[in-house]
């Protein structure tokens, strides 16, 4: 009976183990997933403003051709800007609550998912401890 508790102490002792490296291993995992997505998203950022910029000179530049101007289709490309920063400063409101109605499904959708992977996990290490139990009870009978 006391080789039996004992037996069940040690593993509950590697279960609380294999939760904390759980933890950390999840932990180091998210800190990692972070650094690469958020240094992936600078650097496409900034390659798709660089790409952006250059073909709205582009467009300028065709415009300026078509219109046989040297400055009116870099005019009528910074007039559309300045409309597109009004209808920006304008509603504000509107861009402001899409946004975070679209971050908050986002971290909604990403905490699920990793509750599901904990609870998966978490059952997984209960039935390995329940196995290794009902076997130290099958070799002490």
């Amino acid at each position: 009976m006391l080789e039996r508790l004992e037996e069940i102490r040690e593993n509950i002792f590697r279960y609380l183990e294999a939760r904390i490296e759980l933890f950390t291993l999840e932990s180091r995992g998210k800190l990692e997933e972070g650094v690469v997505v958020g240094i992936h998203g600078i650097v496409l950022a900034l390659l798709g403003t660089m790409t952006t910029i250059f073909l709205f000179i582009l467009l300028a530049a065709y415009l300026n051709e078509l219109l046989e101007s040297r400055y009116l289709g870099f005019l009528i490309v910074a007039g559309f800007f300045l409309l597109l920063s009004i209808l920006w400063i304008g509603a504000k409101d509107f861009f402001k609550s899409k946004i975070r109605v679209a971050a908050y499904s986002a971290i909604k959708k990403s905490q699920e998912k990793k509750t599901e992977e904990k609870s998966e996990a978490v059952e997984e290490l209960m039935a390995q401890t329940r196995s290794s139990i009902s076997n130290a009870g099958r070799l002490a009978q």
